[in-house]
């Protein structure tokens, strides 16, 4: 009797460990798991309030809450996702579609394989074809304004997986509507028409891809890996033959160990089928080799701002850019800028000058993939064109006339969520304007229907040029900042600007003003200093070596740079007095 009853007392302190156990893991986190892969949307707890408890939301918003923060959560969605894989090769990721011999595709390249993804964004091939054409005939538009100002604009087609390996799609049925039409293909064959310069990597990776023993696109991928390095030499070197001159090579080495982490790059889809265990891959890993960049005193480190989607960011994986190029932008699908030296530093693209950036560049990169192809340029083309060839002041009039029209629009009312403060109110009204006017940029600009070039230019272009001459003179520059001591409350910007509209009208220069030249030369004379300063230090002179060497620069030069933000920072923090 006694046995039986440590016996029962043994299963109910078992079953008691593991009812309370999740509840533990849940709170405490003692296990630590790897987090599931894919969006997740982040459920508040919930404040237990009467009405929503006597209506219902309370209990359904708990559920919600409970079911996110559970203890053990993680290893309980990977074993049963495993369980549905193994056993019916069925996965509930929306990003996923399994194809044969455990190859993984996004669902749209499937379905621009099958000719079904044009029909998502289009109603009817006709309606496709006139779309692409209204935008090529924009981005060549685009290509000559920014050819008047010195800046090359070209556009670069990362390759489609499902055309390089259509062996190993899921079988599905061929939309026949648009089997004779492909987005890609056509853009290519527009451009090629036009003259525009272009790369299209999907035609040169189906010749590639039978004399490499990898594949090119990764089984269980969805993005290139090193292959892109390949593809960012040949964009170099049509970079070259567009400017004509010489650009930094791009030199690949021997091959090194791949860790585990760096292939988390090889396998993007399968993470997001949050399985217990790894797949078992059909290739190897493909090879990583060391690439390094060649340059002299001939080359031309340029600026160069890349427009697109996730495939940049294996080229800038693998390829060290801030070597080859002087400064590296990259708008990542013409919304989130990403910038700095290792591209760490984030903005909106909203709320950029466009003009003003995209002047500011030695070449710009429209950098796009096969099945995107189908959206068109997104929008791009369209904001673009309007801001090159039209003044703020205009656009905003017919802005400020769509938005009248919507405030007495009942369907456009209707969805906006009330009650809105006036300033929200407002905010979402202008939004919807905007994006109606870039929208059907022809209907309020007429010169846009025309097939000829526009003779608009956007006033705010002359301006910008001046302001990008100014600021290749380093000296120039200098006095212009000394002159924020002069100008009471403004910033460089505005310095910058009034200093432009005197290049432009013929006025004389702030740069020659008596008091900016005088402390011109206080300034030189201080870096002067600085700089005999830091010869004198051989660890801090170690240091600018090693940074020079990292940045492609001379030591001389760094080590100017290096004293001129001594001083620079000496002089804002006060330490010195001008």
């Amino acid at each position: 009797m006694r046995r039986k009853l440590k016996y029962d007392q043994v299963l109910f302190i078992l079953l008691m460990v593991l009812g309370f156990l999740p509840m533990l893991q849940g709170w405490l986190q003692i296990i630590p798991f790897n987090p599931l892969k894919g969006v997740v949307e982040e459920v508040e707890k919930p404040g237990i309030k009467l009405d929503s408890y006597v209506s219902g939301d309370y209990a359904k918003q708990a559920e919600a809450y409970a079911s996110q923060h559970v203890g053990f959560r993680e290893p309980f969605i990977r074993f049963y996702n495993q369980y549905l894989w193994s056993f019916y090769h069925k996965t509930y990721a929306n990003d996923v579609v399994a194809g044969k011999k455990g190859w993984l595709y996004y669902p749209q390249s499937v379905s621009d394989y099958y000719g079904q993804e044009l029909l998502r964004w289009h109603p009817s091939v006709e309606a496709a074809r006139e779309k692409f054409d209204r935008e090529v005939k924009y981005l060549n538009w685009i290509r000559s304004i920014l050819h008047e100002n010195g800046v090359e604009f070209l556009v670069f087609m990362a390759p489609e997986k499902s055309f390089l390996y259509p062996e190993y799609l899921p079988d599905d049925e061929i939309d026949t509507t648009t089997l004779s039409f492909n987005a890609c293909d056509y853009f290519a064959q527009r451009l090629e028409e036009t003259g525009f310069p272009y790369i299209e990597m999907t035609r040169w990776f189906q010749k590639m891809k039978d004399t490499v023993d990898y594949p090119l696109i990764p089984q269980a991928g969805a993005h290139w890996i090193f292959p892109s390095v390949y593809a960012a030499d040949s964009l170099s070197r049509l970079m070259e033959e567009l400017k004509g001159f010489s650009l930094p090579k791009i030199r690949i080495g021997e091959a090194y160990p791949v860790s585990n982490k760096d292939h988390d790059y090889d396998n993007d889809l399968e993470l997001h089928l949050n399985l217990a265990f790894p797949l078992r891959h059909q290739f190897g890993y493909c090879p990583r080799h060391r690439v390094s960049v060649e340059q002299d005193s001939t080359t031309v480190n340029p600026k160069v701002l890349f427009i697109g989607n996730s495939y940049f960011w294996a080229m800038n994986l693998f390829v060290p850019l801030t070597q080859m190029f002087e400064t590296t932008e990259y708008w990542y699908y013409f919304s989130t800028a990403y910038y700095g030296d290792s591209l760490t530093e984030t903005s909106s693209v909203n709320r950029m000058d466009l003009v003003e950036k995209l002047l500011d560049f030695d070449y710009v990169v429209w950098f796009t993939t096969g099945n995107q192809m189908n959206k068109g340029t997104s929008g791009f083309a369209e904001k673009v064109i309007t801001n090159l060839c039209y003044s703020k002041k205009e656009m905003d009039r017919h802005k400020n006339v769509v938005i009248d029209s919507l405030r007495y629009d009942s369907l456009t009312l209707l969805t906006m969520d009330e009650p809105l403060a006036d300033s929200n109110y407002r905010r979402l009204l202008w939004s919807k304007a905007e994006q109606e006017v870039y929208s059907h940029a022809e209907r309020y600009f007429p010169d846009l229907a025309s097939d000829s070039l526009p003779r608009a230019r956007n006033p705010r272009i002359k301006e910008v040029l001046a302001i990008k001459e100014i600021k290749k003179d380093s000296v120039w520059m200098w006095n212009l900042a000394n002159c924020q001591t002069i100008i009471q409350n403004a910033s460089l910007e505005q310095v910058l600007l009034m200093e432009a509209h005197n290049s432009m009208e013929g006025k004389p220069l702030m740069r020659d003003m008596p008091e900016v030249v005088a402390k011109r030369d206080r300034v030189e004379k201080l870096v002067r200093e600085v700089e005999d300063e830091i010869r004198n230090k051989p660890d801090l002179m170690e240091k600018i070596r090693k940074k020079a060497e990292e940045r492609g620069q001379t030591v001389e030069k760094q080590t100017l740079l290096e004293a001129k933000w001594i001083v620079n920072d000496k002089i804002k923090r006060g330490v010195i007095k001008l």
